[in-house]
């Protein structure tokens, strides 16, 4: 188990150095606000086009891993969401962000930093990574249409929805537009995989470039998770009420109970090892920065999601610790000593 340890310390003391820093106010408190931007909007999708364009169509085509992935993520908001309108009485935007809060995981801050650090050497691990981002990304943006038609509702006079009557294709265009051209993760991928498939020959510096490029979001990531982590403590106990209960049993399910779901999903459809060690490895990790961020744009349970977020993401130490070794347990990946 220490060995296990000992290969998330190096991640989790990246966290801890930039909460020290925001807290001893070393550096402007816009600082994690420009790093996570750098990194989503240049480093990841120059990371992810650098991995992409070396994936094979066999590991893209994988039709079982797809299905289990996207699968047990969508179902579970789907039934998360259901149990929140229904259950618990809440309004469409809440209902939207709890669920958020129980299935998208931080794939991109922590997961493909966990990964590069235990599989640098491993192109199928690091491909997996890459596509395990694009697969999270599927609820995030099924999150994002939900809020979206849920504010302009409640904008409406008398909260009543008035039809406009938009033809289809202007419809699908601006679907097309905010969610795929303007996500530029998805683009990345896209261009990636573009070049790997139609056989581009890459220009090296090109590559090279883009791979210095992507390999800097690791660090800068994780850095301004840590930078941030105080703020959204701060934004979770500022004048919000926060259920205790449910709060534990959001967590519950980010950190144990989808990653036992994607485990046995995966292993049900006869999935490769090597992409069911990296999809539940990133199911491991905390909720996303990103559901705190909808929460507060929408004012949609802002002190609850930021809660979920901050916790999740210390804790998932532990979770992603209990990960490796019951993957290691099943010999879906080597001891730790091995890698």
């Amino acid at each position: 188990m220490y060995m296990i340890f000992a290969s998330l310390a190096p991640i989790f003391l990246i966290i801890f150095v930039g909460f020290i820093i925001e807290r001893i106010h070393y550096l402007p408190e816009s600082t994690g606000d420009g790093l996570s931007y750098f990194a989503i909007n240049i480093c990841i999708p120059c990371l992810l086009f650098h991995i992409m364009s070396t994936t094979t169509p066999e590991q893209f085509s994988q039709g079982n891993w797809w299905l289990g992935m996207i699968g047990s993520q969508v179902g579970a908001l789907a039934l998360f969401f259901c149990l929140e309108r229904y259950l618990r009485k809440k309004d469409v935007g809440p209902s939207m962000i709890s669920s958020l809060s129980c299935v998208f995981c931080n794939a991109g801050f922590v997961g493909l930093s966990v990964i590069i650090n235990l599989f640098p050497d491993n192109p199928k691990a690091l491909s997996g990574a890459g596509l395990s981002v694009v697969a999270c990304n599927v609820v995030v943006v099924i999150g994002q249409m939900v809020m979206l038609g849920w504010s302009r509702q409640k904008k409406m006079p008398d909260g009543r929805h008035i039809n406009f009557v938009i033809p289809l294709r202007i419809r699908i265009w601006r679907f097309i537009r905010r969610f795929i051209l303007g996500n530029s993760l998805v683009m990345a991928t896209v261009f990636g995989l573009s070049i790997a498939f139609l056989e581009i020959p890459l220009w090296e510096p090109l590559d090279k470039a883009c791979a210095m490029l992507g390999y800097v979001s690791p660090t800068c990531m994780l850095f301004a998770l840590g930078f941030s982590l105080r703020k959204n403590l701060r934004e979770a106990f500022k004048s919000h009420s926060i259920s205790l209960g449910h709060q534990i049993w959001m967590m519950g399910w980010r950190l144990v109970g989808l990653p036992l779901v994607t485990l046995a999903a995966l292993s049900l459809l006869d999935c490769d090892p090597v992409m069911i060690t990296v999809s539940v490895i990133m199911m491991a990790t905390g909720t996303a920065v990103m559901v705190a961020s909808l929460a507060q744009v929408y004012q949609a349970v802002p002190g609850q999601a930021s809660l979920t977020v901050a916790v999740t993401n210390i804790l998932s130490l532990f979770s992603l610790m209990g990960a490796i070794w019951l993957l290691t347990w099943l010999e879906l990946m080597p001891p730790m000593a091995a890698l």
